[in-house]
């Protein structure tokens, strides 16, 4: 639970286990080259994602004769269908993937055991819902739907009855119904199926609305866990109000309102929840303070956002790495590597079509710093501007590495191995190549210290992203690897880190700037316990507390020049 400016975010908030499931399920197969992918239905009630999986060729179609190109594949979504309609996708003649939340499975698996035994079935939920339809479907023909105690009231006496949930269903309101159709039966079997993270939701929502003036709910309103989540709140709290976007919010509510509580829905990313809290924020600070503060905010948003900020944290690393080998400073191959990692991260950047993202200007300032990061190549020589020229090339074709059958690029994890080499390449690579001194010892240990590092910042980039609810796939070691054998990794290269400097101390190479980064290896110690200890998702705050250790480690490097 996160609170500030009496601005209270559910922690419950956000995907549940079995959307972010479904989601990586496609992602999987995108990164596989599975193209087009085609989902039974929305993947979820969410237009902001459906539109950014849209951009990657995951879509929504009705009915597997809907697919134009039967080459791709077709995804159960987490809602589930009937065992009449899978049967009807399978035989269909492409391939199909089961992504029905296992929760949701087990709900299914119940109502089949029961209709078995001749039990018709009650299920406590919104008819025409996608679950629901699903459900229906393994009632033998023996199921009927209510929508709560009223509509149970009048249901016709049964032998035998089994009462169970659509898996967001209010729990309450499942347990009255429960209770009204035993008056109905002979024998009730009550089969609660209400998912553990639909609980959790409504045990957090119910503690901390009465104790709000204003709810607000944050989700599709297609969405029926968040129509009802705002139903719930509308019963606790004397304000609520249900919206998509930030750009829904009305300041004079906000402003009005001493204690506001935010929730939101299963099927809302996190980064659509930060942004609705963030507008909450500005709005609750109108002062000409917080005006003077918000623009200062609103600059620095766009360094970080736009990728300057980590350019010129490269640029800085390619410092250390020139005094790490014993090269002169050399202000092209600095610029170099500030305006090569530019382009890169800017081009895949837009290329992913993230929330808040310019397109357009990324994708031109990309070209732009690609041309200059070359024209300082070629102020080495013409080796140096080939090889600047294939490593962009292979960069820049990243984002499409399936139509360029690059399939070594598709491997689990090799995002962030490639961002690692990149950045090696422009730091440390190049400026050792420069003057000739490839073959000494400080250049491979420069080499081997910048990997490490680079790619231990961008698999930390890869969790507070996944944590944020954003749309990435496999290509990153988190999503690919997940949690336990991540943080292996990162201790692991945490301990070479501190071997490549113990390294070259021993070697008596410049112990004084040595030293200092060893110092500075406090700094990444602590970004890998602050977030790696906590569910801490991606926003600029982080991008700046973890590309802040490349500054760390150049103002370490100037102060070791005059020790």
């Amino acid at each position: 639970m996160e609170k500030e400016q009496d601005v209270t975010v559910a922690k419950s908030a956000g995907f549940c286990p079995g959307v972010k499931r479904a989601i990586d399920k496609v992602l999987e197969l995108e990164a596989a080259g599975k193209k087009p992918v085609y989902t039974i239905g929305p993947l979820i009630h969410n237009k902001q994602v459906t539109d950014m999986l849209a951009a990657k060729q995951i879509t929504a179609i009705d009915r597997p004769q809907d697919a134009a190109d039967k080459a791709g594949v077709l995804v159960i979504r987490a809602h589930g269908i009937t065992p009449q309609f899978q049967q009807e996708v399978e035989s269909c003649g492409m391939e199909v993937v089961d992504a029905t939340c296992p929760l949701v499975k087990h709900a299914q698996n119940i109502i089949a055991k029961f209709a078995e035994q001749g039990y018709h079935t009650v299920i406590v939920g919104d008819s025409g819902h996608a679950e629901v339809i699903g459900l229906l479907g393994y009632t033998q023909g023996r199921g009927v739907v209510v929508s709560g105690p009223e509509e149970a009231a009048r249901l016709p006496h049964f032998g035998k009855v089994n009462v169970v949930s659509q898996t967001t269903q209010k729990e309450s309101v499942f347990y009255e119904t429960a209770e009204e159709v035993k008056k109905h039966a002979d024998v009730c079997q009550i089969s609660n199926t209400i998912c553990q993270p639909t609980k959790d939701r409504q045990k957090e929502t119910i503690e901390l609305a009465k104790s709000a003036d204003l709810v607000i709910v944050v989700g599709g309103r297609h969405s029926a866990n968040t129509a009802r989540l705002a139903l719930l709140c509308k019963g606790l709290a004397p304000a609520v109000l249900h919206v998509e976007t930030e750009e829904e919010l009305e300041p004079a509510p906000v402003q009005r309102a001493k204690k506001i509580f935010i929730t939101a829905g299963a099927s809302t990313p996190n980064w659509v929840i930060d942004r609705v809290a963030a507008r909450v924020r500005d709005l609750r600070t109108p002062n000409a303070k917080s005006i003077l503060s918000g623009l200062a905010g609103k600059t620095w948003h766009f360094l970080v956002r736009n990728c300057f900020y980590t350019a010129f944290a490269a640029a800085a690393l390619a410092y250390v790495c020139m005094r790490l080998e014993g090269i002169p400073t050399d202000s092209h191959l600095v610029a170099f590597a500030g305006l090569f990692v530019y382009a890169l991260t800017a081009f895949n950047r837009a290329a992913e079509k993230g929330p808040g993202q310019n397109k357009r200007f990324l994708t031109a300032a990309a070209w732009v710093a690609a041309t200059g990061a070359l024209l300082c190549a070629l102020t080495v020589d013409k080796g140096a501007l080939l090889l600047g020229a294939i490593f962009l090339a292979l960069g820049f074709a990243y984002p499409y590495r399936h139509i360029f059958k690059l399939q070594l690029l598709s491997f689990p994890g090799t995002k962030d191995i490639v961002t690692a080499l990149g950045w090696a390449y422009a730091c440390a690579f190049l400026p050792a190549y420069s003057q000739g001194m490839l073959l000494r010892k400080a250049a491979y240990l420069a080499v081997f210290y910048t990997l490490l590092l680079v790619f231990m910042r961008s698999v930390t980039l890869g969790f507070t992203s996944a944590n944020k609810d954003l749309i990435i796939g496999r290509e990153s070691f988190y999503k690919a690897f997940g949690m336990k054998k991540t943080k292996w990794a990162v201790t692991l290269v945490l301990l070479a880190l501190t071997g490549a400097l113990g390294t070259l101390l021993s070697l008596t190479w410049k112990p004084a700037l040595v030293g200092m980064l060893l110092i500075g290896h406090l700094y990444t110690v602590f970004i890998v316990i602050y977030y790696y200890s906590k569910s801490s998702t991606r926003s600029v705050k982080d991008e700046t507390l973890i590309d802040g250790q490349f500054f760390v480690l150049w103002i370490l490097s100037v102060l070791a020049a005059y020790l």
